[in-house]
């Protein structure tokens, strides 16, 4: 029975099919965290262990010894990342960095430095692929967390009118959802369409977020448009289920994982190239991509999608497939033991 512990900054939900696959392995796992939110994480498979003072050296080495983990995840975000690292000097842990920034951009010899002056691994794992042919960093592995832990069976959708949902934080510019918004619009197909905006808020909505957010709102008085607020992990299947298409129009997105969790549903993924996920899309093969840099590039995509159910059938039947396979918990734990296997 092997050991794995995360130590992130707080349980995202793109580890929940991680620690699920692990633990149905037969593997013992902890996630450290330095804060949690319990009313949208799902920890039903592993709780988090809080750690909201990182200087509590004694504590997390105490704590580290008592769980005596074969490898350890440390996301470079994590306030807890140095005090862990130091916990696990003269034991076998195997340490790996965690980031998302893609496979092929190598550290700079400065960042090496760093990282070893700091006493953090200089190795690395990280689930985003990039799009370019430059060779990968040799210290880095590509690690994607899957996405489902067995396909679900597929949803009884409705041909008409199409569903597409867009996840991502309500009041944040850079996510785009008005370009969603406008494409839908423009094409005149908001009629034939449902579009469904999911998100995060914050407490505290002003200035540029403020006016982003009121024409979300704007456009949900309209029958054809909802937002879903602060919608929990356990529920977003509800909402995967109902929907033909998942799209990230978000610029700037280190990964971007609602489109790629989306596809165990057969909902097809429509991702700007800006976001790290995009890298596990085959365009035109279980997804379209987006380089926003194209104009009317979201209306053209999501308008041969609503017009054309067999295109929509033909991609979600690939999204499926790629979702149970490379980014399915097989795969993921056989890429699991060949980072154990390299010592």
């Amino acid at each position: 029975m092997i050991s794995v512990l995360f130590v992130v900054p707080r349980f995202h939900p793109n580890l929940w099919f991680a620690t699920k696959a692990l633990v149905e392995s037969g593997a013992r796992v902890a996630v450290w965290v330095s804060d949690t939110a319990p009313e949208v994480e799902d920890h039903s498979i592993v709780a988090p262990r809080v750690f909201a003072d990182p200087s509590d050296a004694a504590g997390l080495k105490a704590a580290f010894a008592g769980f005596a983990p074969d490898l350890v995840f440390l996301r470079n975000t994590s306030d807890l990342k140095h005090a862990v690292a130091r916990a696990a000097r003269g034991t076998k842990a195997q340490l790996w960095s965690y980031d998302q920034h893609p496979l092929d951009r190598p550290r700079s010899f400065w960042k090496r430095l760093r990282l070893r002056l700091d006493g953090l691994p200089a190795r690395r794992v990280t689930p985003v692929p990039g799009l370019t042919d430059t060779p990968p960093d040799p210290q880095s592995r590509y690690l994607p967390w899957p996405v489902c832990t067995g396909l679900p069976e597929m949803p009884d959708r409705p041909d008409a009118p199409v569903t597409v949902l867009c996840v991502g934080k309500l009041a944040q510019p850079r996510k785009n959802q008005p370009l969603v918004i406008d494409a839908l619009r423009q094409a005149g197909r908001a009629g034939r369409a449902r579009l469904i905006l999911a998100g995060a808020t914050s407490h505290t909505i002003s200035g540029a977020d403020a006016d982003h957010m009121a024409v979300l709102e704007a456009a949900a008085r309209e029958d054809w448009c909802e937002i879903h607020r602060d919608v929990a992990f356990r529920d977003m299947p509800a909402l995967y289920a109902r929907s033909h298409v998942c799209i990230l129009p978000s610029t700037a997105e280190p990964l971007g994982t609602a489109p790629v969790e989306a596809m165990a549903w057969g909902c097809v993924p429509v991702i700007s190239t800006s976001a790290g996920s995009a890298g596990y899309l085959v365009d035109g093969g279980d997804g379209l991509l987006l380089d926003l840099s194209q104009p009317d590039r979201i209306e053209t995509a999501l308008g041969a999608l609503i017009d054309d159910p067999a295109l929509r059938a033909r991609l979600a039947a690939g999204a499926r497939e790629t979702a149970g396979d490379d980014l399915g918990p097989k795969r993921f734990l056989a890429r699991i033991r060949d980072l154990l296997r390299e010592g």
